[in-house]
Order: C-alpha cells, then structure tokens, then sequence
C-alpha cells in the first residue's frame, strides 16, 4: 500500500508483548487500580504494556460509582466519596474519603443532639446521658456559686470583724451567708429542674 491512512496498530500476542509496533489505545490507572484516562501510546516490537494500563476498555458508569481494575477486571463499587457519614458509636461526623460501601458503624443520617444513642435504625435520645449531663452542669454552677460567696464573706467578714464594716456591709454579710446557705443545700439531681437563689446586690 503506497499511503498509510491510519496509525499503525500494535499487535500484542497472549503474552502481552508488542509483536507488531503501533499505537493502541490505554487505559489508565493509578495505584490502586482507579481509572485514571484513556491515552494513544505507541508500543515497539517486543515490549509489553506501561504499568498500570490495560488495553480493554471500562464501561461508562454512574455518578455513584467508581472504576477500578482488581488486576483482572474492572469493577464498578460504589463511589459515595465526600458523603458525611456519622458514627453510631459517638455521633461522630466525618467524610468518606475512600471507594465503597459506608463501612460498619456508619450511617448517613445525623444525630438530633449529642444525646442522641443508635438502636441499629436510627438515634434515639438517651435520656440518662442527657440528665447525666445536666447534673454536671449542675455540679459544676453550684461549686462556682458557693466559691462566689465565700469570696464575698471572706471579704465582709473581715471588715466586720476589724471594725470598719459599714452598716451596708454588715448587711450584706448576712445576706451572702444566707445565700451561700441556700445554695449549698441545692439538690443537684433535681437538675435540671433547679430553682437558683438569687445574689446579694
């Protein structure tokens, strides 16, 4: 044939090696086997295809899915890359980063509150864990009250008791050891139902 119209094609034998020069058409991949693109390669006699190509094409796929060769053939796993995925042990929020199903312990609907527990389905408002945490809350408020107080006293106290308390302050000594009084006998685990006293002003 005196014109060459089109590229020469390889020709590769059962071997994968070149056994007539040309160019072929490549699918890549990258390093673990995600399809990557197609590219012209031109392949000489005797030599075999680059790393991580193969000569047989994927198939076109949907947006939720991915192509990967296993070293044998393609497949086409799930692809949910960039779902928020929570974990049904702590609520956890996180983002797929890798190919495939949502892995166990995982599910894409969302807590309504760091209270929340998972039942195998959905989350459920654990209740113990929420009134676990209004106690501390609770137990932490009234430590800070009390410490308030006996600032107060401490210092109203000892003006009364050098003798240079004013009337005002002999007042407010009585009102904050009242105070301190009330808030000491706070029911923690009443919380959060908890009727605080009101300070002195």
């Amino acid at each position: 044939m005196k014109y060459q119209l089109q590229p020469q094609s390889a020709v590769l034998d059962s071997k994968g090696l070149t056994v007539s020069a040309g160019w072929a058409v490549v699918y890549n991949v990258d390093a673990k086997g995600e399809f990557l693109q197609a590219t012209y390669q031109y392949l000489p006699t005797g030599v075999g295809l680059p790393a991580h190509a193969y000569l047989e094409a994927p198939k076109n796929v949907q947006e939720n899915q991915a192509i990967i060769h296993n070293g044998q053939q393609w497949t086409y796993p799930k692809d949910l890359r960039g779902t928020t995925i929570y974990s049904t042990e702590t609520g956890a929020e996180t983002t797929m980063q890798e190919v495939g199903d949502i892995p166990e312990g995982y599910t894409t609907l969302k807590p309504d509150s760091v209270f929340d527990k998972w039942d195998g389905k959905k989350w459920q408002l654990d209740k113990n864990k929420q009134y676990q945490s209004q106690v501390n809350q609770a137990t932490t408020q009234k430590k800070q009250l009390i410490s308030e107080a006996t600032s107060q006293i401490s210092y109203l106290q000892d003006a009364v008791d050098s003798q240079i308390a004013s009337e005002l302050e002999i007042q407010l000594l009585g009102e904050w050891k009242k105070y301190r009084a009330l808030v000491n006998r706070i029911d923690i685990e009443q919380a959060p139902n908890i009727d605080w006293p009101k300070q002195p002003k």
